[in-house]
């Protein structure tokens, strides 16, 4: 190998992806640029014939691939940030071993706009998404048509808004990486918070890349869900912490929403004294985080969760 340093470190992370790596890989060696880059492939001990895979593409392709194998599955968490450690560039590019890229002059774009627009720490584009059939989807993703976004964006955005195939960043990290992202459920979310707060976001034009949904991604049950969702609240707490509370009256309104979702929406399915007991374990945050919230919106959350026959009467 090269003892050359790259510029940019692409960061994959594989699990039983045989059916997808060579595309995924493909994607990434082929690219037209006139700096050096790696691409580190975190394989987490692969029951199929990944592993055999990315053994026969780091043999063609040594002076970029760079593979981290795996003894023992890690799960995704830990495998991305022990891959995202092992970077080496100045630069990181996010690709999963399901997703692929489709421009060619895709890290020559992002490389040369985060070169040139030093007050920017990330940048994305758009991407196609399909579905195992290859059907493509109808809604765009992301669905927005603006370019700029900063924290209050990152904080407020109901939905993660920033398809990881094609973030593209700059390494400001420390090593070991931060706490914040390493113990994260979502470190993208973590990720995206931690790059927004020392500078802007941009999206490029175009599409670069496809998302691939499929039955090996992750499905989660009811159950999972709502603790998918406490642990997603609980960043935002370590958040706000982390950052000495410099984003504090954004995180306290992003807490706000999460916990009148948590109370609405998580109770609805329950019954009795397992709804009573979900809606007072729960309430404590909505009336820490309510703040000067209206005596109105109080009252008919309140009523919505423990009389809701009585909004029905209303109406």
């Amino acid at each position: 190998m090269s003892s050359e340093l790259p510029l940019v470190s692409v960061c994959t992370i594989t699990y039983n992806h045989e059916r997808y790596i060579a595309q995924c890989i493909e994607g990434v060696v082929n690219q037209k640029c006139n700096f050096k880059f790696e691409m580190l492939i975190g394989e987490d001990a692969s029951k199929d014939s990944t592993r055999a895979i990315v053994e026969e593409y780091a043999a063609r392709y040594p002076d970029i691939i760079v593979p981290l194998y795996a003894e023992k599955n890690q799960g995704a968490k830990a495998n991305a940030a022990r891959t995202v450690a092992h970077g080496r560039g100045k630069y990181i590019a996010f690709l999963e071993g399901d997703d692929y890229w489709t421009d060619m002059n895709k890290l020559q774009k992002q490389f040369d706009f985060l070169e040139s627009n030093p007050e920017y720490t990330m940048c994305f584009t758009r991407v196609d998404v399909i579905d195992e059939a290859g059907n493509e989807a109808t809604d765009p993703y992301p669905p927005f048509t603006r370019e700029d976004f900063g924290i209050e964006d990152v904080v407020l955005a109901e939905n993660c808004f920033i398809p990881t195939p094609t973030m593209f960043f700059r390494d400001i990290f420390s090593r070991p990486l931060p706490d914040l992202y390493v113990n994260a459920m979502s470190g993208d979310i973590a990720m995206h918070l931690l790059l927004a707060d020392k500078g802007k976001i941009k999206c490029l034009p175009g599409k670069t890349g496809v998302y691939r949904e499929h039955p090996g991604g992750i499905t989660k049950t009811e159950k999972a869900r709502k603790e998918s969702y406490q642990e997603l609240f609980k960043l935002y707490i370590r958040a706000n912490e982390y950052f000495g509370f410099r984003h504090d009256k954004i995180i306290k309104e992003r807490l706000l929403q999460m916990s009148k979702i948590k109370l609405i929406f998580g109770s609805k399915d329950l019954k009795g004294v397992e709804k009573l007991k979900y809606i007072m374990s729960n309430l404590p945050d909505y009336f820490k985080y309510s703040g000067s919230n209206s005596l109105k919106e109080t009252l008919y959350i309140c009523t919505l969760l423990f009389f809701p026959s009585l909004l029905k009467l209303k109406k």
